[in-house]
């Protein structure tokens, strides 16, 4: 079997819960996971290194191939092993319901549930967990807890493991770098084996019970995706395929404050062996292009949920944007590098936090304000501080369209004239004034109109690039 960080990208599946999220390979391992939120220490980090970034493991012991595939209209991930002696499918999801649901009844804050299923004749598996806090730099501490399982914790931080194996089946070893928990079990036709992995960081924690309550879970969860996704608009030739990609931009989401993260990972390599591995755990402004995705589909509650956090993210440098923020708007994102990790297929350095939200980048405004005119057909009208917002970005772009700026693909050699930054600063003008225009709104059209023909006359400039 190949180490686990050496696999392409193409062969791993996303799991989430609009909090946080989890790579999980063809090889059934789950080898990127943060807690609680995207942007939060990984307690899984084997895709960067396999030595020490953490895994969580189930699969065959004999030779097999696999496959991935989600059950449809939802974001739970099957892999199907099939090997000589037979055939087993793992489930994997984080559990979800609805927020009305979570305040009738206890529901864990982030559960991970996999369910082993034994399809046809007889499979020998293995059950391999081994977290490491803080991107692996940390082991943690495990200890048998009987019924409530294997806990792991560090600081705060809790993971509670449970599963349905016998208790005996489950063997704690310490293998120097930190603590690693095994067992092995045989998958049969027709059998079935449920493991839940939850974590927390409060007291009391929420450990959820096994049997049909997880199983009940499963189905609540599969209910959630299929209901969410039954709201999407498109219904044409490729209706299967867009409902995917809408299931796909929604675990990009995060749910309690509204912004859309650009990846759910860090420092995954533009080039292998390159050393252009950022860290885009954050909400980059031109992620709204995103947001008139979502409402292009018809997912208005999300594309407005954005816009709320954007007015929220921005009130300290408002008018200006910044290009980065963190999920809960905020503005430092320092950068730092991890050398304990060897990066992914040795593509150092890692890298935690983005200097780029330091930069300028004209292109932003564009971006925002072409989702915002999007929106704002669906709407009957803004309230005060948002035409503020809208109107104010107009007049910040009029002030900083002629300033050299860091441009979209946030290089670190300088500001320059970028034609894509001029481009998109037209963008914004025309978009404040289409917008002006549809609300009725009394603003300066002659002065917008007139920085728009400038930007348009300024792409003929040759010191642009």
């Amino acid at each position: 079997m190949h180490a686990s960080n050496s696999l392409p990208i193409a062969d791993y599946g996303i799991i989430g819960n609009c909090r946080t999220a989890a790579l999980v390979s063809k090889n059934g391992s789950i080898d990127w996971c943060c807690f609680p939120h995207f942007d939060s220490q990984a307690f899984f980090a084997s895709i960067l290194d396999s030595e020490c970034g953490g895994s969580f493991s189930i699969a065959p012991l004999q030779p097999y191939r696999s496959d991935q595939h989600y059950l449809e209209d939802t974001n739970v991930l099957v892999t199907t092993f099939v090997t000589a002696g037979g055939v087993v499918r793992l489930l994997d999801c984080f559990t979800v319901t609805t927020e009305p649901r979570k305040r009738t009844q206890l529901w864990p804050n982030h559960e991970i549930l996999r369910i082993v299923e034994g399809i046809s004749g007889e499979v020998e598996l293995e059950l391999l967990y081994q977290p490491r806090a803080d991107y692996g730099r940390s082991a943690v501490q495990m200890v048998k807890r009987g019924k409530l399982g294997l806990s792991a914790s560090n600081g705060r931080n809790l993971l509670a493991l449970q599963s349905d194996l016998p208790e005996v089946a489950l063997v704690i070893q310490d293998r120097g770098q930190g603590m690693v928990a095994r067992a092995g079990f045989t998958a049969r036709t027709g059998s079935q084996n449920i493991m839940s992995l939850v974590y927390d960081n409060q007291a009391p924690a929420v450990i959820p019970p096994l049997g049909t309550a997880a199983l009940a879970r499963f189905d609540e969860t599969v209910r959630y995706w299929k209901h969410w996704v039954a709201g999407c608009a498109y219904r044409d030739r490729y209706a299967a395929l867009v409902r995917r990609s809408a299931l796909a931009l929604k675990l990009l989401t995060f749910a309690p404050s509204g912004a859309i993260i650009a990846a759910l990972t860090t420092s995954l390599p533009e080039r292998v062996g390159g050393v252009r591995n950022w860290d885009y755990r954050y909400c980059g402004l031109a992620l709204a292009n995103i947001a008139c995705a979502l409402v292009s589909l018809g997912f208005y509650d999300e594309a407005s949920a954005f816009l709320s956090w954007l007015l929220n993210a921005t009130r300290l440098t408002w008018p200006r944007l910044q290009v980065l923020y963190s999920i809960y708007g905020e503005r430092n994102l320092k950068e730092v590098e991890l050398p304990w990790l060897e990066g992914y297929q040795r593509s150092a350095p890692v890298r935690v936090g983005n200097a780029a939200a330091e930069q300028f980048q004209l292109d932003v405004y564009g971006e925002v304000l072409s989702a915002v005119w999007q929106l704002a057909e669906h709407v009957d009208r803004f309230d005060g501080d948002t035409r503020t917002f809208i109107t104010d970005l107009g007049r910040a772009v009029s002030e900083l369209w002629r300033y050299p700026d860091d441009g979209i693909w946030e290089v670190r050699s300088g500001r320059v004239q970028h034609t894509h930054s001029k481009v998109m600063g037209w963008v914004a003008m025309d978009r404040v004034c289409k917008i002006a225009r549809h609300f009725g709104w009394n603003v300066p059209h002659g002065h917008y109109s007139g920085v728009a023909r400038a930007l348009r006359h300024s792409l003929d400039s040759s010191g642009n690039r």
